[in-house]
């Protein structure tokens, strides 16, 4: 027999003097780890993988899954695991077997390196092959691909280990939020089956990056149909930190520019309604009334050059635990506290709705005190954002969203009604409640969920 290589992937340590490798025809290497096993089967030229039923207390099986999506006639053995855990016509030898060292194993790697060299991972690699691998490993972002079932077949080690994930779905990733889970999953098969040619999205995960982007495209095989999927995930913290920085500076522009035009508004209606008592009909009071209206105009100028770039902006789906956390961290001081009821992802123009939901907290903060808890919840249509204050004390509740309107003489009661302007630029209703508990609910509704 010709000279054949075989990789042994075992956490017990070994030397090549323990395996059956006397007749100088097969070359073993031993790997302690599966970390580098991707490495070594793109890099060298190998004709046969050995792994122990349980690698850093993950299923072999599923590591092996994942392999086999890559190097599809590469002989794989098992050692230990139960045989009937293996699909039909996986291709995957299982035995039983206490240790990669046992003579069964020995026999199941001669029998499989009887036939053919694998044609892929049996020869050496393209410029291509290890100039992917070195994208995938090397990028300090999170590259990985998916079969098309959306199992993870290689990662590279932008947030985890290339193996952590070999063979599971996002469902299965014990590290991702239920909501998550499932919704990444439906992208990967909108991708898959055909109904998108792209995904991207940002969101908030609690892991050690805090806000990232995802971008998934289709895997597409030698004949063009699609294999997968390929996604990118990067770290984007520092960039939304930044956009949080000139976001809140924007948003105090515009209540300035607010405040300053309900005040305006105040005073000419006080003018317009003094002018009135004078002779009508005079070319002073004319000329009054004319200056008056000119300064009319110039503040709906104002408000409106304040408050159009946001109606304009583009809408995207971001998720509304993403929108709520950012804001959160950078709003609130002392015991108060966000819960997230459920989850859910909107589409909206990001900066507007981070607008509508700063004025949504700020308002039950003012009103129920420094240690309110406000909870956000998905509904049917949209999302709800409640507290456990004191309510709204408003003969008619609605009367909350008119400019001016307040309770407290040192508000300038234009909170909500920013949140009115927001709600109407994206053709979304709102309405305000008794919550269930006491306190004060706004239902955001006509939400397009996606």
């Amino acid at each position: 027999m010709e000279s054949r290589s075989v990789l042994v992937v075992s956490e017990s340590s070994l030397s090549v003097d323990d395996l059956d490798a006397s007749d100088g025809t097969v070359s073993v290497t031993v790997l302690t780890g599966p970390t580098e096993v991707f490495e070594k089967l793109t890099r060298s030229a190998y004709d046969c993988l050995v792994l122990p039923a349980r690698v850093h207390d993950r299923s072999a099986v599923e590591l092996a899954y994942g392999i086999r999506s890559l190097f599809p006639e590469l002989p794989i053995v098992v050692a230990g695991s139960d045989p009937d855990s293996v699909a039909p016509r996986s291709d995957i030898t299982v035995v039983a077997a206490d240790s990669v060292l046992e003579d069964a194993v020995a026999g199941a790697v001669a029998d499989r390196l009887e036939g053919d060299p694998p044609a892929v991972a049996g020869r050496p690699p393209s410029p291509m092959e290890t100039l992917l691998l070195s994208i995938f490993t090397e990028m300090p972002h999170h590259f990985y691909a998916k079969d098309t079932e959306a199992r993870h077949v290689l990662m590279g080690r932008g947030f985890n280990e290339p193996t952590d994930r070999i063979g599971l779905t996002d469902v299965e990733v014990g590290e991702l939020q239920d909501d998550h889970g499932k919704a990444a999953l439906q992208d990967e098969l909108d991708v898959i089956e055909g109904r998108t040619d792209r995904i991207e999205v940002e969101e908030f995960l609690d892991l050690s990056a805090e806000y990232v982007e995802t971008v998934k495209v289709p895997w597409r095989d030698s004949t063009g149909d699609i294999a997968g999927i390929v996604g990118l995930t990067q770290d984007i913290t520092e960039r939304k930190e930044r956009e949080h920085a000139f976001q809140r500076q924007y948003e105090r522009l515009v209540k300035t520019a607010l405040v300053a035009a309900h005040e305006f508004r105040n005073e000419l209606q006080i003018a317009h309604g003094r002018v009135e008592r004078l002779e009508a009909g005079t070319d002073e009071t004319a000329a009054i009334v004319d200056s008056l209206d000119r300064l009319e105009s110039i503040v709906d100028t104002v408000v409106d050059l304040s408050t159009t770039d946001s109606r304009l902006a583009e809408q995207k789906p971001v998720w509304l635990s993403r929108l709520c956390r950012e804001i959160w961290d950078a709003l609130t001081e002392g015991d108060a506290t966000l819960q997230i009821d459920s989850d859910a992802r909107v589409v909206a123009d990001q900066e507007s709705a981070s607008l509508l939901l700063q004025n949504l907290f700020e308002n039950a903060i003012e009103h129920a005190g420094p240690d309110v808890t406000i909870t956000v919840g998905a509904t049917d249509d949209g999302f709800f954002v409640a507290d456990d204050g004191p309510g709204i004390d408003a003969d008619s509740p609605d009367r909350v969203f008119d400019a001016g309107y307040t309770t407290d003489e040192e508000n300038t009661g234009l909170g909500l009604y920013v949140v009115q302007m927001v709600a109407d630029d994206h053709d979304w209703t709102v309405s305000v409640s008794a919550g269930p508990d006491g306190g004060a609910r706004f239902d955001i509704g006509n939400v397009d969920l996606h």
